[in-house]
């Protein structure tokens, strides 16, 4: 993140927080590992680059061997979740990038 390694597991973006039964526009946008977007509304909120394992994860050899031995992410899965609160999700959409 800004050219830095962020061992943090959480990290704040600059996104306002929304509360209630209000509706927004969420989006991740993921080319490689060059730089992932989290856009909110039309806003970018956060964005890093060069992904990688956690050598302090306790999931770390087991991951770094499915992940071919490299430490460094640039394919995997998508997991929608909600850490501490309850999220409802709609119209779900994975959508092929132009370069």
């Amino acid at each position: 993140m800004n050219n830095q390694l962020i061992l943090d597991h959480c990290i704040n973006s600059s996104s306002k927080n929304f509360y209630g039964e209000e509706w927004i526009t969420a989006e991740v946008e993921v080319r490689g590992n060059d730089v992932i977007s989290h856009i909110v509304n039309g806003d970018t909120v956060l964005q890093y680059n060069q992904p990688q394992l956690d050598e302090r994860d306790a999931t770390y050899a087991k991951l770094i061997a499915l992940n071919g031995g490299d430490k460094m992410l640039s394919k995997g899965t998508i997991s929608l979740q909600s850490e501490g609160h309850p999220i409802d999700f709609r119209k779900v959409e994975i959508m092929p990038l132009k370069d």
